[in-house]
């Protein structure tokens, strides 16, 4: 069987895009042939063996239009593939358009809730906007849906959304973690600190996340100012710049960030390569996931495999990889004072954080891209 990972561009360290990597990196390991297939690689792409590049100028965000366009050249040259994975919308157009030339079959992964829920007064807390062009991309989407041969999603908490506002019920595949490169490294944790000019007197938080409004960053810096104000010693690192080949911040982050005083305390760091992400994830004493209804969160799995307690909301798909008071704390659905309390908790506990640390490291045990990649198998061959 050869199966083929169907993007557009291919992109850096986003979770869809991390969650299709390592899938894709697992099965390879299990003997099956298997890539992510684009028209064209971001510049920053240093995995180049693990795409097949078509050629050609697409717009990460086409309209329906050039998306259907684009769908239909790509097909032309998908004629090899047994099984084609569809990871996002626009990327649903090609598979089908290749399953009516070539007879290959689809595999749909869900990565994002469905429009539906995304439009309730729950989704709306999450999103507080959903563009008119994602609503038709997604009008038309439906459309191509009944040609998939399989469904999978990223969590439980997505199942659930799926089988209420789309009546399909698709296989839920977590994740894995690739533990032979996110692990605890004393050596980095030091070049980082160093390089960041964090002592080992300070409480250093990161968060790895693309910016935008469901991601939350403003609770996040709300936070660390009432630390700052509580008199601890603490700073933070992200990684949300705009471009990540550059150390600054988004420009919504930027005003936050300066509306709040915080330049002292904040630095971004741009997260060009895994080894970058695994420094940042050593350097860091807790890992702060302020997202709303994060679908799984790629980034929390990693920093757990290297040996760090989680505090993310309590919500989405996160309860499914953090207990709380186990590995972390997990806070209440955007509550500002309660994030605070549990970032207060670790910082006051030096036992607590290390227990939480080894309890998260243990918990990452149970997400191997190997065993991924076999109920995959089992449910596509």
């Amino acid at each position: 069987m050869k199966i083929g990972h169907l993007w557009y561009v291919a992109p850096l360290f986003g979770g869809a895009e991390s969650w299709a990597l390592g899938l894709s990196k697992a099965l390879k390991r299990l003997g099956v042939d298997s890539e992510l297939v684009c028209w064209r690689t971001d510049g920053l792409t240093n995995r180049r063996s693990l795409f097949r590049v078509l050629g050609g100028n697409i717009s990460r965000n086409p309209d329906i239009i050039d998306a259907l366009m684009n769908g239909a050249f790509m097909a032309e040259q998908l004629g090899d593939y047994d099984l084609l994975c569809s990871h996002h919308m626009h990327t649903h157009f090609p598979a089908v358009f290749s399953k009516s030339l070539h007879g290959s079959q689809i595999a749909c992964v869900l990565h994002s809730p469905p429009m539906g829920w995304r439009l309730s007064e729950e989704g709306l807390l999450s999103y507080r906007h959903v563009a008119e062009k994602s609503r038709r991309m997604y009008a038309v989407w439906k459309m191509f849906l009944p040609y998939s041969d399989f469904f999978f999603t990223n969590s439980g908490w997505n199942q659930g959304l799926y089988e209420k506002y789309e009546d399909i019920s698709p296989t839920p595949l977590l994740a894995g973690v690739d533990r032979d490169v996110f692990k605890p490294n004393a050596r980095l944790r030091a070049k980082f600190r160093d390089e960041l000019k964090v002592d080992e007197n300070t409480t250093l938080l990161f968060y790895s996340s693309a910016a935008g409004r469901r991601k939350r960053h403003e609770l996040l810096l709300r936070g660390l100012r009432a630390l700052v104000k509580r008199g601890h010693r603490v700073k933070c690192i992200l990684t949300c710049s705009k471009d990540r080949r550059v150390r600054g911040f988004h420009p919504l982050v930027q005003r936050i960030v300066e509306k709040l005083g915080l330049k002292a305390y904040v630095q971004a760091f741009p997260a060009t390569s895994e080894d970058e992400l695994l420094g940042l994830y050593n350097a860091c004493d807790i890992y702060v996931h302020p997202a709303n209804n994060e679908h799984l969160g790629m980034s929390i799995l990693e920093a757990m495999a290297v040996g760090k307690p989680v505090v993310a909301q309590a919500n989405g798909g996160v309860p499914e990889l953090v207990e709380d008071g186990v590995e972390g704390f997990l806070f209440k659905t955007d509550s500002f004072s309660h994030m605070v309390d549990c970032i207060e908790r670790i910082i006051g506990d030096h036992d607590l954080c290390k227990a939480q640390g080894r309890r998260a490291l243990k918990r990452t045990e149970c997400f191997n891209w190997l065993d991924v990649a076999r109920k995959f198998l089992q449910i596509t061959s």
